[in-house]
């Protein structure tokens, strides 16, 4: 099999060839042998996409409504390598690529243990004391909230677990059982999630080999707590999507399958999901989707015990700054011998061996990798955004890697979680961006903004960069304000700055274009944003 294939905790998996799955076509890592994702370029007719589909035997499967990138299934015969040469030789298509595999990350572990270090480590499994997320503190201040949701794309989860059903999340536009899409999504009764490996309305987590990997995160999620049954997650109150798109024999999501599931959370307003699974091949589609949602993205780093500075692992490692890329630490805050790091590719670590959380049936177990370390962050997140649901995603971000606990771990933060020190963390430096004259603007036009920097602290901020960005349907154009400021306490700063639109930009969803504003201090890329939304015309 291809060398991005991973292994689960408690479980011997025979390697096979799976028919379904090709390894190694072309040179490729492990992808579906018939299909492609396909980006045509902006301004593409029907015509011209249904010709080029046509001349290469390419049935659509699917367009995705944020992107526009189209999977196919190969009909010519064509080996995925031979289409994808005579696809990028026309000059509509802007990329394709395979739909790659990906796999749940998962190690070995040692079930000897049952007690959450993770959430408080008072020396119980003989590790140091207080190497852990000092969650205990962070409930002295808040616990949850049922109106924060977090999107689990996963394995499934078992729906009717006692200490996850009563944060399990309902449609609240859709009527249980009567066979309509009474929302309009395309999913019919789509009541609790969807799952996106079997193509149907039950996302339970019933998949043997995958190890009750989707209920375990979950948990570590949002358990119930304080009811007096089992474990407890990060949050005690949550809303839980579960999204299913890993199963099969060895456990396996296609890349496909896992856009369907951001742009379904996405469709719904959901700012948070947790991406407990990696794979070795970059895929620009899944990057563009993940762009295009503007949620805050928790994904494992992986579970080679590599660099990922120097051998990528995805979708961690796209460098995008909505992603939060999580490495595993052990009870005495060293970094797991299994976890992937990376001083500028990885953001930040967190428990992951032996972390005891829900399995299917009623159960509980321990389990260990980076996708037990990365619910510990989602549920951070989770827990911020309780708290305090005017942040934003960026001001989340920078605050769990601002408030982690320094312990030289080689990620980019240099820290472990610690979500009571993110509480306390308020943002120092803000921006305001404001119109100059109009919202209204063509393609082409150049518009001006008055973008105020603001230091709220009583202390001296070095500003290191201010920005404008557009996101036209998921792509960035930047413009540059003032950089290396420094502002004294209380101090404010007035620019203006001018973005040309391009004549091919596109539309974004429902005609509404997005320009942020960003400011960034020193330390982690932290940074507050503001947004403007304007119609861009024809």
């Amino acid at each position: 099999m291809a060398s991005d294939l991973k292994w689960f905790a408690g479980v011997a998996v025979a390697v096979l060839v799976l028919q379904g799955v090709a390894a190694g076509q072309g040179g490729l890592p492990e992808h579906v042998p018939d299909e492609l994702l396909v980006k045509f370029t902006p301004g593409s007719s029907d015509q011209s996409m249904a010709t080029v589909e046509a001349q290469l035997g390419l049935e659509p499967l699917r367009v995705f409504r944020l992107t526009g990138i189209r999977h196919v299934r190969i009909r010519s015969g064509l080996s995925v390598p031979e289409a994808l040469a005579r696809l990028t030789q026309h000059p509509v298509v802007a990329y394709a690529e395979p739909n790659y595999i990906r796999r749940l990350g998962l190690t070995p572990n040692d079930p000897q243990y049952p007690n959450m270090w993770g959430l408080n480590n008072v020396g119980q499994t003989g590790g140091s004391a207080d190497a852990d997320i000092d969650a205990p503190e962070a409930w002295n201040i808040v616990t949850g909230s049922p109106s924060v949701v977090v999107a689990v794309i996963d394995s499934g989860m078992d729906l009717q677990h006692q200490d996850l059903a009563a944060n399990l999340w309902t449609n609240p536009f859709e009527v249980p059982g009567n066979g309509i899409d009474d929302d309009g999504n395309g999913f019919v009764d789509d009541v609790h999630g969807w799952d996106f490996r079997g193509n149907d309305n039950d996302p339970t987590d019933t998949s043997a080999l995958c190890s009750g990997h989707g209920t375990h995160t979950a948990g570590t999620v949002g358990a119930v707590g304080n009811n007096g049954i089992g474990v407890v997650g990060v949050n005690w109150r949550v809303t839980i999507m579960p999204l299913r798109v890993f199963g099969g024999l060895l456990c396996t999501g296609r890349d496909s399958d896992i856009m369907a599931a951001i742009e379904y959370y996405t469709g719904f307003g959901v700012r948070l999901s947790n991406n407990s699974y990696s794979g070795s091949a970059f895929n620009q589609a899944v990057m563009d989707t993940i762009r295009a949602s503007h949620s805050i993205f928790a994904a494992a780093a992986g579970n080679s015990g590599s660099d990922n500075d120097t051998n990528p692992e995805y979708p961690a490692s796209y460098a995008l700054g909505n992603i939060i890329a999580v490495a595993a630490t052990d009870h005495n805050d060293t970094l797991a011998s299994f976890s992937n790091f990376g001083a500028t590719s990885v953001d930040l670590a967190a428990p992951g061996v032996n972390i005891l959380s829900t399995l299917p049936g009623n159960a509980y177990g321990l389990l260990s990798g980076t996708s037990m370390a990365t619910p510990h962050v989602a549920g951070a997140a989770a827990l911020l955004l309780a708290r305090d649901p005017a942040l934003t995603d960026n001001e989340v971000r920078w605050r769990l890697l601002k408030g982690g606990d320094f312990k030289g771990l080689p990620v980019l933060s240099g820290a472990r979680l610690n979500v009571r020190r993110a509480l306390d963390l308020q943002t120092a430096v803000t921006v305001a961006v404001m119109p100059l004259g109009s919202q209204l603007v063509h393609r082409g036009d150049v518009v001006q903004y008055q973008v105020t920097v603001t230091n709220l602290s009583g202390v001296s901020q070095v500003v290191t960069r201010v920005l404008l960005v557009r996101h036209p349907d998921g792509n960035e154009l930047m413009v540059d304000g003032p950089s290396n400021l420094v502002l004294a306490g209380g101090a404010s700063t007035t620019q203006v700055l001018s973005l040309a639109v391009p004549a091919g930009a596109p539309a974004n969803l429902n005609g509404a274009n997005r320009l942020v504003g960003r400011v960034f201090t020193a330390g982690f890329n932290s940074f507050d944003e503001d947004e403007v939304l304007y119609l861009l015309l024809p």
